[in-house]
């Protein structure tokens, strides 16, 4: 009596557990999910899960968000011979994941033929397939829908009375569409040419033709278009646009290198187009300004004597006349008396017309030792005709002029 008592107690009694495994199977029991799954899959590192213990580590798995992992490892505990609803619940989910419906669904008879009340235990909110039943928990689906919007009313049939004429009834009648509108029924049919997007090309070359012609903001817009619909045109902007200083243009370069990955380019063209424009523009325009009275009055002074002396009197004309000058100052007239003063007439009359011949003419005859020397005469001025004549002729040298006067004047 004894020993049939000893061996009955003995096998009623479950095989012992390692204690690691009954404290995370409480851990999630009690909800603490990431300590449990922790605890599971270090043991399953380790190889230390028994039966209970996959099935274990296959809910977690499931209620933390890996379903895939989760089916894998109820998978295992069914080959394992397990015969927990958990592990057919688990595994029913995987196969409705992965496409498999028909084994979904035998895996679900399995677990509601097992325990068919405490299904809705097991998910305990979480979400189901289709291939399970409705969660008794859940509200009941009302008669009217989002889009249901009931049957069409039928309008009443008029009575005909031929003998009396057709008059306006009291009562409106129904009409035979519904009175509210549903979802979509307000909506109109929309053109299929109005949802149709530009080409980006077509915006691109239009964008380049207006900024030919001088259309700023047009062109601005063109590309623009371009460039969001094809992010691609981003370097064809940056250089069609290059050098641009209207706002718009820059703001568009902005955006033209933001979309190439110049972020910084970007940043500094947007400041740039915030204060208005390029700032040696503005600065360009008064230091032109400024350098247009400065250079005026720099090319006064820097004129040739030519450009700046009176066109009518020659330049050539101021130097002689000074020598002119000089020599009667320094060299004082002699007198001449009355008697003497016919000859000299005559005399300067014949040196003015030796002067105004060529030199090839009055070339100056040797000079004879037998003729008696003369006095030179001193020429003080010469009259204004005189110096026209020597501005037209080639100069002449000052000893053949002399020795030719002399000359002259010893002929009878």
């Amino acid at each position: 009596m004894t020993a049939d008592t000893t061996e009955l107690s003995a096998a009623e009694t479950p095989p012992s557990r390692h204690i690691e495994l009954v404290l995370a199977h409480t851990h999630l029991r009690l909800g603490m999910l990431p300590l449990a799954r922790t605890e599971l899959e270090t043991l399953a590192a380790e190889g230390a899960l028994d039966s209970g213990g996959l099935v274990d580590l296959a809910e977690v798995r499931w209620r933390t968000g890996d379903l895939v992992g989760a089916g894998e490892v109820a998978e295992a505990a069914l080959k394992g011979g397990t015969e927990d609803p958990v592990a057919f619940v688990v595994a029913s989910e995987a196969a409705s994941r992965d496409g498999r419906p028909s084994e979904a669904r035998r895996l679900a008879m399995r677990a509601l033929a097992m325990t068919p009340e405490k299904i809705d235990l097991i998910f305990a909110g979480m979400p189901r397939s289709s291939v399970w039943g409705p969660d008794a928990h859940e509200p009941a689906p009302t008669v009217q829908t989002l889009f249901d919007r009931g049957p069409d009313p039928v309008p009443p049939l008029a009575e005909s009375h031929p003998d009396e004429p057709n008059r306006g009834s009291a009562t409106p009648q129904s009409s035979p569409h519904p009175m509210t509108l549903g979802l979509w029924a307000g909506d109109e049919e929309e053109d299929p040419a109005a949802s149709t997007l530009p080409e980006p090309a077509e915006a691109f070359d239009a964008g380049r033709e207006a900024l030919v012609e001088g259309s700023f903001d047009e062109a601005a817009f063109r590309l623009g278009l371009a460039l969001r619909l094809a992010p691609a045109l981003a370097p064809a902007v940056l250089e069609i646009t290059d050098g641009a200083r209207a706002r718009s243009l820059i703001l568009l370069r902005g955006d033209a290198y933001r979309q190439a990955g110049h972020e910084t380019e970007a940043r500094q063209a947007y400041v740039i187009a915030a204060r208005g424009g390029l700032p040696e523009r503005r600065s360009r325009v008064r230091m032109k300004s400024t350098l247009s009275g400065a250079g005026a009055t720099a090319a006064a002074g820097l004129a040739p004597p030519s450009a700046r002396a009176d066109p009518d009197i020659p330049d050539e004309a101021e130097p002689m006349a000074a020598t002119d000058q000089s020599v009667a100052e320094a060299e004082p007239v002699e007198p001449i008396e009355p008697a003497a003063a016919e000859p000299a007439a005559a005399e300067s009359s014949a040196a003015e017309s030796a002067a105004a011949e060529p030199v090839a003419e009055a070339a100056p005859p040797e000079p004879d030792a037998t003729e008696p020397e003369t006095e030179p005469i001193v020429v003080t001025a010469q009259p204004e005709s005189a110096t026209e004549v020597e501005e037209t002729q080639p100069a002449v040298d000052d000893e053949v002029t002399d020795q030719a006067i002399e000359d002259r004047a010893g002929e009878p």
